[in-house]
Order: C-alpha cells, then sequence, then structure tokens
C-alpha cells in the first residue's frame, strides 16, 4: 500500500463537545497530521467549508445538540458545499436505527460510530484516502463541472485489475444518470447488480427503469430488492413514484406510509406522503405527514412553506360539514398556520399570494363571499406587484390540491387535450361567468379573471367565457407596460383555444375584433374598457 502523507491533508474537525475535540485532534497528529482546524458545531462552519479547501471533514453528530451534525451535513448538501475532492466522515454518539438511515440518507463518506479506537480511525482514513488518489482526477472533472470528460476518464483512467476500477465505474453510471443518459447508464447498472447483487447498484438500475419508463420492471426489482432488505429507504421513494406513474396512488402511498415509519427524519418524504393522501382523500394522514414536516423544517434549510400551506389546504377540506362555533374555529387555525408561512417565509411572494387564494377559497366554501372577495382582491394586488399574473391560476391549483397526480401513462397535457381532465357543466359555465362580468363592471379585474376561468374549467366548449378572459388580459398588457410581453401570452392563448371552438355570430364578431386590436401599438390602444363584455 503506498505511503499516505497525512501532514499535507487539510483537516476540518468539527465537534460540539471540547473534549472531544482535543480527544481527536490528538489522535490525527499523533498520526501524522499536522493541518487540522477544529470548530464547534454551529451555522457559522458552512462559512468556513465555502470559504477554505479541506481535504477531510470529521463532523461530530451529538443526539442532544440543538444544531447537529446530520442537520449540518444535510445543509451543506442542499447548499452544494459537498466538493468531490473533500472526504466527509460522520462521527455518531447515536446508533439508534432512525439516526443511522437518516444519516445514510445524507451521504457521508464513512460513519463512524463513537467511541473509536485510533487504530479503527486510521483504517477509515487511509481508505478513504488511497480511494480519492485513484480517483482525483475524475472527481476534478465533476467539481468542474465537466461531467463528458469525468465520463471518459472513468474507463480511461485505471485498469480494469485496478481495485478502484468498479467504483469508477459507478461514477459514471451516476454521472450518466445525471445527464440523463439512462440507456447509456442502465446496462452499467444491470452488470454489476446481476453480478454480485449488491443493493445499491439494483436501486440504480430500477431508477434508471423508471427513467426510462419500463414500470414494470422497475416496480418488480424494487420490489425484491425491498424484500431482502427492507431497510433500503430509498427504495421505498422511488416504488412509490413508480405506482403513482402506474396509476396506483394506494400503494403509492402504502410504500411512502412504509419509508416514512421506517425512517421519519426526510422533510421530502414526509411531504410526498401528505400529497399523495391528500389525492386519496386520506386527510389525517395527510395532516399527521404536513406536521411532521414543520416539525423537521424548525431547524433545517430544507424547510419549505408548502408544508405550511399544504396543512392549511387539508384543514380547509376537513372543514367540510362544519357548522357554528367549528366552522369558525377552523378558519382562525387557518389563518393563523397562514400567517406563521407568511412570518417564516416573508420575503417570498408566492407565499403571500398562495395564502390570499387559499383564504378566498376557505370563505366561498364557507359561504362568505365577501371576505373571498376581498382576498381574491389582495391575491391580484400582490400577483401584479410580483409579476405572478400569469401564474396566479396555476398557483391555485397547486395550492387548494387540485393538481393531477404524477400518471405517467396519461399523454402530456397540450391545449388541444387540455379538456378531457375538465368538467363539463355548461349551466353552471354560464353562471360563472356572467358572475365574471359583474366583478368586471364594479370595477374588480383580478376577480373577474379568476370567474372567467373557472367558467372554462367547467364547460371547455364556453367561448364567451375564453374571449372575456382575451379582452381582459389584453386590457391588461395595454395598462401594465412593463409586463405587457408576458399578459400577451395569455391573450394568445385564450384566442388559440377560442379559435378551435365554433362561433355564433356575436363570437364571431368579438373575436375579429379582438384579433384586430391585438395589431395596434399598445400605447394607440383606447383607455379602459375595449369591448362589451359577453355574457
Amino acid at each position: 500500500m503506498p505511503a499516505i502523507e497525512y501532514d499535507k491533508l487539510r483537516v476540518l474537525l468539527i465537534d460540539s463537545s471540547g473534549n472531544m475535540r482535543s480527544t481527536i485532534k490528538s489522535m490525527l497528529e499523533s498520526l501524522g497530521f499536522s493541518q487540522v482546524r477544529a470548530m464547534t458545531i454551529s451555522e457559522r462552519v458552512l462559512d468556513v467549508i465555502a470559504d477554505t479547501e479541506f481535504d477531510i471533514i470529521l463532523l461530530g453528530h451529538n443526539v442532544h445538540d440543538r444544531y447537529s451534525g446530520l442537520q449540518l451535513l444535510e445543509e451543506a448538501r442542499f447548499k452544494g458545499l459537498i466538493k468531490p475532492t473533500c472526504s466527509w466522515v460522520l462521527m455518531s454518539s447515536d446508533a439508534s436505527q432512525e439516526s443511522v438511515l437518516f444519516a445514510i440518507e445524507v451521504q457521508p463518506d464513512e460513519v463512524l460510530i463513537k467511541p473509536f479506537s485510533m487504530e479503527e480511525m486510521r483504517h477509515r482514513l487511509d481508505h478513504l484516502c488511497l480511494r480519492r488518489a485513484a480517483l482525483q482526477p475524475i472527481e476534478k472533472m465533476i467539481e468542474r463541472n465537466a461531467p463528458n470528460r469525468a465520463i471518459k476518464l472513468c474507463d480511461t483512467l485505471l485498469p480494469k485489475s485496478d481495485p478502484n476500477y468498479d467504483r469508477a465505474q459507478m461514477i459514471k453510471g451516476q454521472l450518466l444518470m445525471d445527464t440523463e443518459q439512462y440507456d447509456k447508464a442502465e446496462p452499467i447498472f444491470e452488470h454489476y447488480y446481476w453480478e454480485g447483487k449488491d443493493i445499491r447498484q439494483g436501486y440504480y438500475l430500477a431508477e434508471c427503469q423508471f427513467r426510462m419508463g419500463k414500470l414494470k420492471e422497475s416496480r418488480e426489482l424494487l420490489e425484491t430488492l425491498l424484500g431482502s432488505h427492507p431497510l433500503l429507504i430509498p427504495a421505498y421513494d422511488l416504488l412509490a413514484k413508480v405506482y403513482e406513474a402506474m396509476g396506483d396512488l394506494e400503494q403509492a402511498q402504502q410504500r411512502l406510509k412504509e419509508g416514512a415509519t421506517r425512517a421519519p427524519l426526510t422533510i421530502q418524504r414526509q411531504l410526498e406522503l401528505g400529497r399523495v393522501a391528500t389525492h386519496t382523500k386520506q386527510l389525517g394522514m395527510a395532516e399527521q405527514a404536513y406536521r411532521k414536516s414543520i416539525s423537521l423544517g424548525e431547524n433545517s434549510c430544507q424547510a419549505v412553506p408548502e408544508s405550511f400551506l399544504c396543512l392549511a389546504n387539508v384543514q380547509r377540506m376537513q372543514m367540510e360539514g362544519a357548522e357554528g362555533r367549528a366552522k369558525q374555529d377552523a378558519i382562525i387555525s387557518i389563518d393563523r398556520l397562514l400567517a406563521q408561512a407568511k412570518r417564516k417565509f416573508s420575503r417570498d411572494p408566492q407565499v403571500k399570494l398562495a395564502s390570499e387564494l387559499l383564504m378566498a377559497q376557505v370563505f366561498e366554501d364557507a359561504g362568505d363571499e365577501e371576505r373571498s372577495a376581498g382576498c381574491l382582491d389582495n391575491a391580484q394586488v400582490i400577483a401584479d406587484e410580483a409579476g405572478l399574473l400569469q401564474e396566479m391560476d396555476q398557483i391555485r391549483q397547486q395550492v387548494l390540491a387540485q393538481a393531477p397526480a404524477r400518471i405517467q401513462q396519461q399523454p402530456e397535457k397540450t391545449e388541444e387535450v387540455e379538456e378531457e381532465s375538465q368538467q363539463h357543466d355548461p349551466v353552471m359555465s354560464a353562471k360563472v361567468n356572467r358572475i365574471g362580468v359583474r366583478n368586471y363592471l364594479a370595477g374588480k379585474p383580478g376577480q373577474a379573471i379568476r370567474y372567467f376561468g373557472m367558467a372554462f374549467e367547467h364547460d371547455n366548449n364556453n367561448v364567451s367565457a375564453l374571449l372575456n378572459l382575451g379582452q381582459l388580459f389584453l386590457e391588461a398588457a395595454r395598462d401594465t407596460p412593463s409586463r405587457s410581453d408576458e399578459r400577451m401570452k395569455m391573450f394568445q392563448r385564450y384566442m388559440r383555444l377560442a379559435e378551435r371552438l365554433p362561433f355564433n355570430q356575436l363570437q364571431h364578431d368579438k373575436f375579429q375584433h379582438l384579433k384586430k386590436l391585438s395589431t395596434i401599438e399598445m400605447t394607440a390602444l383606447p383607455d379602459g374598457p375595449i369591448g362589451n363584455l359577453l355574457k
């Protein structure tokens, strides 16, 4: 084995215990390490990692720390501070299954369970250093964001007899997946899986199959892997995606529940469980998952507003049928939850917009049309100021859990097939369209746009609603020159949707009128309404 020049390696030692830092630093110096920087664990450590080159980072995880080593590693990965040329060793005093599984998910290079001997530490560091030295040219290309050059090096750098050759091939497979070359990655993982039945290669093979649309093969392989290795936690997440793509939301929910039960510390898994449980109307399960994601996010960089918004929407759905005091208590609870989200994510205008849209629906469900209209007015102002008018309907669908499940067999939606998933209630559509006209005449264009959109949702053959939407977006393009382009895109979209439908004479005249106006310079358009809305 070639000699390792410990004195040339830069080491960062992080632990909340001063005694532990002193002990481990003495061990390292006894082995010959001379460039060791020791720090207590805190958020500012990330600034040091970002600004300094290290070869090895020894990170202590103590279960009673407010800011733990696992959280620091999770945040470093989230912020892109994990460099391929640096080895991370997690030193944990917590050997519980929950923490060990979470440690595996945040992917340190090695895990040392405290207390450990100097000989054990030396053995692990030697192994890391030798592997890193052999693969360094590949990892430097990865760090320089040159994946194609790294892929070539994986084949040419080492002879097949080198003990690190197989590791280089695994890196190649992962790089091919990262660059969406799944057809080239699949045979690599397939070869190594069937040669040694390594569960990691089996998992990567199943992921390739899923990405390539081979859902049955991916499902069968993942079920096999979990049958013999039930602690392969990421496989539950992937299997849930496979089942959802196949249209089986019940099985997707069950797999996410199993994964979350075995390893409950991952925010994204809780969010996914909540999302799927909402689709299956298992609102109690969805509520529990979203509450868990909020709790996990208290000291995590991966905290997201969706945890609060989705929980608020679940509470809205649970409010159905409530009366009197129970209804008022539910509304107050939802309002407080959304206020918490807006405080925590105060710089995100989408959170403010989504909160107003959700509260508008809450009040509408409660029969309070006046307060619902007020929330919609607020949403319109927020969207206008933040340049989110074009995304308003999409944000509304997302926050109200109206976005469809991710079913792979269904054709991708286009404007030509959009109507397939929409309702068909011409009577309701006409009624909602008239409400939109009344809102427009009352000087509430934002609400009018929403009602015209709802009219189209109820009946995608409602030409009048589409032309009314076209008029309002053309007027909006005229009135806000800074956002004229995005609003003209919406105008053109609704005109295209209307054009494919049969017109009566009044609708035909309206279409031609709007089409002619769209060819005129915005500054030349008349002020105020540019035509009469169609009822």
